[in-house]
């Protein structure tokens, strides 16, 4: 188990060095490689981990804002609207998932509670003040959604020791980079440092809005900020393809709401699909990430109901140690 950490922490300093030397390469290409695959695997863990305690009612509530976030999405792919607007609808229907599932958490103690008064306050303020950044940020965040994951499927001293690797993979080394002294380390090394990227995705001022606001944008942390957020995007992928399918639903997994096909096929299926997906980002990567972008959505809303969910629901038994760290 030591090993096995100290591999993990190797890989994600490994890691954050190629993202603050090369971070569009960085973002491109693991966006390419990896995109679809997370979010596929991350929708089937989220299902056999959370559906049981969702319900079936709830979980086809839940699903139609998430219809309508992915519509939102292909609206934008169309042309339609400008993006502001589109901005108000995704996250009028974000606060729509927040509120379907108040309901579980009032009872439930006062955390779940002040929790999902928080969230529905941080969704309300986005709508009103800034929706355009907001969702920047929340692109951002996402990533650090593998450590709620992780702190409610674990247990025990297995619990304790991978929150003490998410909190130097996650929150330390992000720091530093955003620091600037990764940067200013590289350099001192005379390590080269480059903003190029895969010739299909053009120059690195084109995918600053992915994790910097328009208001930090001219800001001299810009690209800091994006090197912390590819760095970021890499290990949530790491993390949910590599971790999450080991330690399955565990109790939950056979009342998941979606009847889904066993490992070899569905890993088999997703393979395709990324590959499809990859050609398509190698022959044009704006309006593959465009497509991409839709599914994206999905993913990252659906973790929002599913992490206030596992606030207020416990599974019907918790894991032991041995079997979480399996």
């Amino acid at each position: 188990m030591i090993a096995r950490g100290a591999l993990a922490l190797a890989g994600a300093l490994a890691t954050a060095l190629v993202a603050t030397a090369a971070p569009l390469w960085t973002y491109a290409v693991s966006l390419a490689l990896f995109g679809f695959v997370h979010v596929a695997v991350e929708l089937r863990y989220v299902d056999e981990r959370f559906g049981a305690r969702t319900g079936s009612r709830l979980a086809t509530r839940l699903a139609v804002p998430l219809l309508g976030i992915a519509l939102v999405r292909v609206a934008a792919i169309a042309g339609l609207g400008d993006s502001s607007s589109r901005a108000v609808a995704e996250w009028s229907l974000g606060a729509l998932l927040v509120l379907l599932v108040l309901p579980l958490l009032r009872g439930r103690g006062v955390l779940p509670s002040v929790l999902g008064a928080v969230a529905l306050g941080l969704v309300a303020w986005a709508v009103l003040a800034a929706p355009l950044d907001a969702l920047i940020l929340f692109a951002l965040l996402h990533n650090l959604t593998p450590i709620g994951f992780l702190a409610e499927r674990l247990a025990g001293a297995t619990r304790r020791r991978a929150l003490a690797l998410c909190a130097v993979g996650f929150v330390l080394v992000p720091l530093a980079i955003l620091s600037g002294g990764a940067a200013h380390a590289l350099e001192s090394l005379g390590v080269p440092m480059t903003d190029l990227g895969p010739a299909t995705a053009g120059e690195l001022d084109l995918h600053l809005a992915v994790f910097v606001p328009r208001a930090w944008r001219a800001e001299d942390l810009a690209i800091d900020l994006f090197r912390a957020g590819a760095y970021l995007q890499c290990l949530h992928y790491a993390v949910v393809i590599h971790v999450l399918p080991r330690l399955g639903g565990g109790s939950e997994a056979a009342t998941s709401q979606l009847r889904w096909p066993a490992p070899r096929q569905f890993g088999y299926a997703v393979a395709l699909a990324a590959a499809a997906l990859f050609a398509g980002f190698a022959a044009a990567f704006a309006p593959a990430r465009s497509v991409y972008a839709v599914f994206a959505a999905i993913h990252a809303w659906l973790e929002v109901p599913a992490l206030l969910i596992a606030l207020a629901c416990a599974p019907r038994s918790r894991p032991r140690p041995t079997e979480a760290a399996a």
